[in-house]
């Protein structure tokens, strides 16, 4: 009977502690804090176990009050749980919650649990919600691996400026970093941040852009770009620019030198090649006498199968026959008869092995025909790519002025595709340019108007040309009559479009005029010609005011 009470006892203990309706939430919070109320503590309100406030008040069945800390170890303490104010048996089913008593508890006023730093006083039951916003409550710092407690007030200050794990942005990509780590990435890893190149040039390079400065830097070593030609000097780039400046006259023959040994070698490839057509038309005529006579030795080879098989006939016919006359003519008559159908036998073999011989010999000849047409393919693509060089060499201006030839205008309008003229530089280290035109027009001017466009290209003396392009250009299309009454266009590049700056391709954004000139006044003007044996003129003069060249 006493085990089946110690179970109920524990199983309504537990009950009442864990709903969360009946538990006083406040018991665990005060449990841990020292309360000083503002009068003194009326001792019906100290618990007779424990002395102290009654915390969740529990009433037994003889009227006595305690704290439910206390009751709950009174009836788990022993099997037979008895009251130590009057020895009653305390028994769990008379053991409830005195609402009453809790109410008039936390009605009573308190100071705050932090005094004397805090002096604020409230009720009992406002205690928690001041806690959680008194200025002198200890909490623990929240920045990750920081173990140090500290007031309420100072919390902000030591989270803000002095916690060592507290996190700060890199003043470089704006990314945060605990402060531990941020002196190393701004040193070490940043990819925005500057740091001083590697090869001494006095630059400061963003980190991620180290790699792309290797081809600007000036203190990176190079080699001239006539190395091509034999110039072996090789030095840091800036000096390699002055050297390329300064040396120019001494390049010039360089490539001058080149290019006879250029033409020496296209001479002498013109003579092997002139030399490999002789030898081809001759082995072309052998060719051709060798099918004609392949074609002759066929025919005789059809005949003579045609005789072979005529003489089987004959050589079957002689065997009956002689089959027949076996019994009747000599044995001596036989065998030379015999004989003479060997040796005509043998000679029939003797042109088969000739006819067949005749074949292999026209077959090796065809592969060696196919071997040099081969050469010669090889041979001629080269005089094409040297013929073509010499063009560009020749048709090159370094004084900002360009007269383009355009040829074929008709076909090209009708082909409706864009020209790109040759390049032309406004100085010997100058900007480069080129010319696109669009003989049917181009966008909204296509089949009305021809337009014409200039594009900045990438130089060799870009890094050091001043930039954005600021020259003025004019576009001109030139009369071919003789009265010079020419069509002109003028215009200064604007700095804030990316076609005038520094190209980072092979060239810029062609800009210019799209309704250059109307096909009407081009094909059929009054006083002038523009268009004559289905040629095109076309000028590019560029300003050169101002430029210096290195």
């Amino acid at each position: 009977m006493a085990a089946e009470e110690n179970e109920c006892s524990s199983l309504l203990l537990s009950k009442q502690s864990s709903d969360p309706v009946r538990s006083w939430e406040l018991e665990s919070f005060l449990a841990s804090r020292t309360l000083s109320f503002v009068s003194r503590l009326d001792e019906r309100y100290k618990c007779p176990a424990c002395g102290g406030a009654i915390l969740n008040p529990h009433q037994t069945g003889c009227g006595h009050i305690f704290c439910g800390k206390c009751i709950r170890m009174f009836i788990e303490s022993s099997d037979t749980s008895k009251c130590p104010l009057d020895g009653i048996l305390i028994k769990p089913e008379e053991v409830f919650k005195d609402n009453c008593c809790k109410r008039e508890l936390l009605n009573l006023e308190v100071y705050c649990s932090n005094t004397p730093d805090c002096t604020q006083k409230m009720l009992l039951c406002d205690l928690q919600k001041h806690l959680k916003l008194c200025q002198y409550e200890t909490l623990q710092c929240s920045n990750p691996g920081c173990t140090d407690i500290l007031l309420r007030k100072n919390l902000p200050d030591h989270q803000r400026s002095l916690c060592p794990f507290r996190t700060e942005f890199c003043r470089y990509c704006t990314k945060p970093y605990p402060i531990t780590q941020l002196l190393d990435h701004e040193k070490m890893s940043c990819p925005e941040a500057e740091v001083q190149c590697p090869n001494n040039c006095s630059q400061m390079v963003k980190r991620h852009k180290l790699k792309g400065h290797v081809d600007e830097c000036p203190e990176v070593e190079t080699d001239c770009i006539y190395k091509q030609y034999g110039c072996t000097v090789r030095d840091k780039r800036s000096k390699v620019k002055v050297h390329e400046y300064t040396e120019f006259s001494h390049h010039v023959l360089l490539v001058l030198e080149s290019n006879s040994k250029l033409a020496k070698q296209v001479d002498q490839l013109q003579q092997d090649l002139a030399l490999q057509e002789r030898e081809l038309k001759e082995r072309n005529l052998l060719v051709a006498n060798l099918n004609r006579e392949v074609t002759k030795c066929d025919n005789t080879f059809s005949a003579i199968q045609r005789t072979v098989v005529e003489q089987g006939e004959c050589v079957s016919s002689v065997k009956q026959e002689l089959q027949e006359l076996r019994s009747v003519l000599d044995a001596e008559l036989a065998k030379e008869e015999l004989n003479a159908l060997r040796v005509s036998l043998n000679s029939l073999r003797q042109q088969v092995a000739m006819t067949q011989s005749l074949r292999d010999h026209l077959g090796a000849l065809g592969q060696t025909c196919q071997r040099h047409t081969r050469l010669l393919d090889i041979h001629v693509e080269q005089l094409q790519c040297n013929e073509q060089r010499f063009r560009q060499l020749e048709s090159t201006s370094y004084d900002g002025k360009l007269i383009w030839k355009v040829h074929d205008y008709q076909r090209r309008k009708d082909a409706g595709a864009p020209l790109t003229s040759p390049p032309f530089y406004t100085g010997r280290s100058g900007y480069k340019l080129s010319v696109r035109v669009y003989p049917d027009g181009e966008g909204s001017a296509r089949g009305t108007h021809l337009s014409l466009y200039v594009m900045v290209m990438r130089g060799d003396f870009d890094s050091l040309l001043p930039w954005p392009f600021r020259q003025s250009i004019t576009l001109t299309v030139l009369d071919q009559s003789g009265s010079r009454n020419h069509i002109s266009c003028s215009f200064n590049p604007d700095t804030n479009k990316e076609s005038f700056r520094r190209p980072t391709a092979d060239s810029n954004a062609a800009l210019g005029f799209s309704r250059f000139i109307s096909h009407t006044d081009l094909e059929g003007p009054r006083n002038a010609v523009y268009v004559r044996d289905d040629t095109l003129f076309i000028k590019v003069k560029v300003d050169t005011t101002g430029l210096e060249d290195f």
